[in-house]
């Protein structure tokens, strides 16, 4: 073990800091531009679209409403412009600013241990915790100018002054919040990998907690142990709380002591908790290339089974009483005649949740697709395209997970879904319809892969451009109630296509054209691949 944290520590921060200045100088005022976007174009639609007081209460009674819709969005507490930009920047603003802080950390962390250059940073006058410290310090300066280009922006568009600090103060935080918890992360495990897991893990625990606890139910007091839910709570443009942020204050500065404390208690290149050491004889699933693929996809796929298996056993859980408020509700029971006829309110209660976590589960697409990449820059590819494995046999190997993934997750959240509503309800479920409604998000799901693949096979330097991809589709979908545009311009987005089964839509040729769509970005990849260059 080492000796306990030394001023000379953090000797070289600010060299350091400089350095990743200097190699993130494109791709960190990417990132803090377009998230300020998102942001921005909030904003701009409820000033500009919802400027007179009857479209403001009209929208506030639908929502107020929709219990569905306070569970998974929040209730809106002022009807206000200001308000109502509130009540939507709290539904996509913490998700998108944790993951912007998670990505920031590990690669400046965990990735720089693994890839050996920390030991040669530590050969020179570099400190300790000089790694760490650089990396907070730019992770929560890039969350801090985020905020600050919020609260600009929103004053200049005419809200009032104190809602606008307290929703940029609000998004600043709870970035600073999961680079701690993502600097925890990475002192507990080896791998870069295995920190991204737990940080994700408790970023979705995080927005679970928040979704149980939805303000309207009688659990209220739940959202009170999600930081999400903090910044709900906050009432930015409805009477601010701010205490709530010496709340974020004390346990960002918890988090960075033992941070901290575990840096300095671990030998470079290890982590705090023990590594599993491997069997002594590879198993014959090893010998082919599909075999490697499942072994280092299998983690990933179990993990989020797991989650969302869970994920759904709660959800289906509270649908009962988010059901009996539907029939309870007139106002409600009207707007779903409108939208399928006859349609059933828990019918209604699973579409809305399918329109979120169809793209959630986009994301493990995507991730699973990237493993491409990474395996690529490991050098780890070059070994077996230079052997016995053609590359497309190799890229297959890969894809198939990414394809399949998806898939087995959705299924393992609907069943899920649907066993604990039955347990709970006492009613015998169409097991087999809940199914085929999520399914029916796949073929947009396959196009996300699908563009991961084709960047790979041709540009493989700028993969990460599928992440500005899925935020491009994701604030499309989000923001399709309150945007008066031309219809091409919805159709951009694959999960537009996606036809609400339960709400008696059919399946029609726009779905079968997402799945060409996917069809040929694949196939473009791997063409790609199989006549470009190993990077």
């Amino acid at each position: 073990m080492n000796s306990p944290i030394k001023k000379d520590d953090y000797s070289g921060t600010m060299s350091l800091i400089s350095l990743i200045l200097r190699r993130d100088r494109i791709i960190l005022p990417v990132l803090i531009l377009f998230l300020a976007l998102v942001f921005i174009s909030i904003a701009a639609i409820f000033v500009y679209t919802y400027s007179e007081a009857v479209l403001r209460e009209g929208l506030v009674l639908q929502i107020r409403s929709n219990p569905a819709s306070v569970a998974f969005l929040g209730s809106i507490l002022d009807s206000s412009v200001g308000g109502l930009v509130a009540w939507r920047s709290a539904v996509i603003g913490p998700i998108l600013v944790a993951l912007m802080s998670i990505f920031l950390m590990i690669r400046h962390t965990r990735s720089e241990e693994r890839k050996g250059r920390l030991e040669l940073l530590n050969s020179t006058a570099v400190g300790r915790q000089a790694l760490l410290t650089s990396a907070l310090i730019t992770t929560c300066g890039a969350n801090i100018l985020l905020g600050t280009i919020i609260v600009i922006s929103f004053i200049g568009l005419g809200l009032p002054w104190e809602g606008s600090v307290a929703t940029g103060l609000a998004m600043a935080l709870f970035g600073c919040l999961l680079a701690a918890i993502t600097g925890v992360a990475v002192q507990l495990t080896e791998s870069s990998s295995d920190a991204r897991y737990i940080t994700i893990t408790v970023l979705i625990a995080f927005l679970l907690i928040r979704m149980v606890g939805w303000d309207d139910g009688q659990i209220v007091w739940l959202s009170w142990f999600s930081p999400i839910g903090w910044v709900h709570h906050i009432g930015a443009f409805a009477g601010e709380e701010w205490w709530i942020f010496g709340l974020f204050t004390i346990f960002i500065l918890g988090l960075l002591f033992l941070a901290y404390y575990l840096s300095s208690q671990r030998d470079m290149g290890a982590g705090i908790l023990p590594q599993r050491e491997g069997p002594a004889r590879a198993p014959s699933t090893l010998t082919n290339s599909l075999g490697l693929a499942w072994r280092l996809q299998r983690g990933m796929l179990f993990f989020w089974i797991i989650i969302f298996a869970l994920m759904g056993v709660l959800l289906g859980y509270n649908a009962q009483t988010v059901t009996n408020l539907f029939i309870d509700n007139p106002q409600f029971m009207n707007i779903l005649t409108q939208l399928g006829g006859a349609a059933d309110p828990l019918d209604s209660y699973i579409t809305m949740m399918l329109l979120l976590l169809g793209q959630v589960f986009a994301i493990y697409g995507i991730l699973a697709a990237l493993k491409l990449r990474s395996e690529e820059v490991k050098k780890h590819s070059e070994f077996l395209i230079t052997n016995s494995v053609s590359r497309t046999r190799w890229v297959f190997s890969n894809m198939f997970f990414a394809l399949v993934g998806p898939v087995l997750v959705l299924i393992a959240f609907t069943l899920s879904y649907s066993l604990s509503y039955g347990l709970i309800s006492g009613v015998e479920q169409d097991i087999l319809r809940f199914v085929s409604a999520a399914l029916v998000y796949t073929p947009a799901i396959w196009v996300m892969v699908g563009i991961a693949v084709a960047l790979f096979g041709l540009v493989p330097r700028l993969t990460s451009l599928t992440w500005l991809a899925m935020g491009l589709f994701l604030i499309i979908n989000l923001l399709v109630d309150f945007l008066d545009v031309n219809q091409w311009v919805l159709d951009i987005s694959p999960f537009t296509h996606v036809p609400n089964m339960l709400l008696r839509d059919t399946v029609g040729w726009s779905l079968v054209l997402v799945v060409l769509v996917a069809v040929f970005l694949i196939s473009i990849g791997i063409v790609g691949y199989g006549r470009r260059d190993i990077t």
